[in-house]
């Protein structure tokens, strides 16, 4: 597979608010960058969660609106990328925002209380989350991920926030496709994965999925980069494609 530098900081347009750096991966094809989110994830993995935690621990990242009783004309809008928004709920009640993605595909709602969340496309249907579950971040506010995936770029989604104790509520935003990592399958156990098993998620990967590879024998522990080379047994242990060295 041919390998590209890119900046995962990528299109966090929206609801998507990521930490920026390079990574090395495998390119992707449109389509795939696209996708809703994969059958059989469970939980957001650290990755995704860690951007979240850097927004919400930066000051400067925060943003403060008054949420409106129902859709108005000042719903406040919150597809500005890289920001922690604080809201303010309507004494005792439900609060509403509004965003409007520039790119399709899966978003997750971080949350800093337990609170329902409601999402409405432009005809009023209530878009069905995709996932939801805990979160646990050492250091981090964050304590509640919803995912919904949005498909359409050219009109206003209706976020509604259940209400919260004091009427308050901070929030982060971030698009999976963003912020996902290559796992490599690791069957032998010896923390060297299978460059040609891989999962390409921003979910839990699966057990015995790590992200270091270049095992070039995924069935035997002995065998891996860095491992003892033993001479004259027409075995390459250390997977440098020498039997001398």
């Amino acid at each position: 597979m041919k390998m590209t530098m890119r900046n995962v900081c990528g299109a966090l347009l929206g609801l998507s608010l990521v930490a920026c750096g390079p990574a090395v991966e495998g390119e992707e094809s449109v389509q795939e960058l696209e996708q809703e989110l994969e059958a059989g994830c469970t939980q957001l993995g650290s990755t995704i969660t860690g951007h979240a935690c850097t927004h919400a621990n930066n000051s400067a990242d925060l943003v403060a609106v008054t949420a409106t009783s129902g859709l108005t004309s000042s719903t406040p809008d919150i597809s500005t990328a890289h920001k922690f928004y604080s809201v303010t709920l309507p004494a005792g009640a439900t609060g509403t925002v509004k965003y409007r993605p520039s790119l399709a595909g899966s978003w997750a709602l971080y949350l800093t209380k337990n609170i329902t969340v409601t999402v409405k496309d432009a005809s009023g249907n209530t878009v069905a989350s995709a996932l939801g579950h805990a979160v646990s971040a050492t250091g981090c506010s964050l304590v509640k991920a919803v995912v919904f995936d949005l498909t359409s770029t050219t009109t206003d989604y209706r976020v509604d926030l259940g209400s919260a104790t004091g009427d308050q509520v901070a929030m982060v935003l971030e698009r999976l496709e963003d912020n996902r990592v290559r796992y490599y399958q690791d069957a032998d156990g010896d923390a060297w994965g299978n460059s040609s098993v891989s999962k390409y998620t921003a979910c839990v990967p699966p057990s015995g999925y790590i992200t270091q590879r270049f095992d070039c024998n995924d069935a035997n522990a002995s065998i891996h980069p860095g491992a003892t080379e033993t001479l004259g047994n027409s075995v390459d242990e250390n997977c440098n494609g020498s039997l001398t060295n």
